[in-house]
């Protein structure tokens, strides 16, 4: 019986973390797209070139992140290390829609890049966890496909902008990731010792 329900949850646990990564594509993606809309009110953003500064230390920080991220994900414990990374890079979201400056945005995201990069080594080490080698490569596919959905749909953030403003269009996709942290505090675990022997043995 314990084994037929850490299967059930095995892949409940994909469908719990297709969301995280949807939320981490999309709100990355996000700035991108409602760059003519935020060029309006801060003229900084009208240079090429101060753009791609808020491009770059995303990338850069979130690239030195990726290992340490993994390194930190094999030491504590991963369910609250993901909720805790979709908190703040959702609150790093949500906070966007205040800015009111070029320095504003540029420390925000560089704030989301550390917080962003938490998350792919954690979420991918549960599922490996969860999953039997019979199901582990589909379970990762499936999940990947979240990450490619959140950037599709992060390109609709600039016709949600054109509609409201780009500053409640940051604040509502904020409070979605905010909320669902909690969604993951209910339904999401880490891995038993005792389970991950079984499977060891197994």
């Amino acid at each position: 019986m314990q084994n037929k329900n850490t299967n059930n949850y095995a892949w409940v646990l994909v469908g719990l973390l297709w969301v995280v990564a949807l939320l981490n594509y999309m709100d990355r993606q996000m700035l991108s797209t409602m760059k003519p809309a935020m060029q309006i009110d801060i003229a900084e953003l009208q240079s090429a070139t101060n753009f791609g500064y808020l491009m770059a230390i995303f990338l850069w920080i979130y690239g030195f992140m990726s290992p340490v991220s993994g390194i930190i994900a094999d030491k504590f414990n991963r369910k609250w290390l993901i909720v805790g990374s979709l908190f703040v890079w959702s609150a790093v979201t949500f906070f966007m829609g205040y800015a009111e400056t070029f320095n504003q945005i540029y420390w925000l995201r560089a704030v989301m890049g550390v917080s962003e990069a938490l998350y792919i080594p954690a979420g991918l080490s549960l599922i490996a966890d969860f999953h039997s080698p019979k199901t582990r490569s589909l379970a990762i596919g499936i999940h990947m496909t979240g990450l490619y959905m959140g950037q599709a749909l992060g390109g609709f953030g600039a016709t949600i902008a054109d509609k409201f403003s780009w500053q409640s269009t940051f604040h509502w996709f904020g409070i979605a990731g905010i909320i669902y942290s909690f969604v993951l505090i209910l339904f999401l675990r880490e891995k038993s010792l005792q389970i991950m022997k079984w499977f060891q043995i197994s």
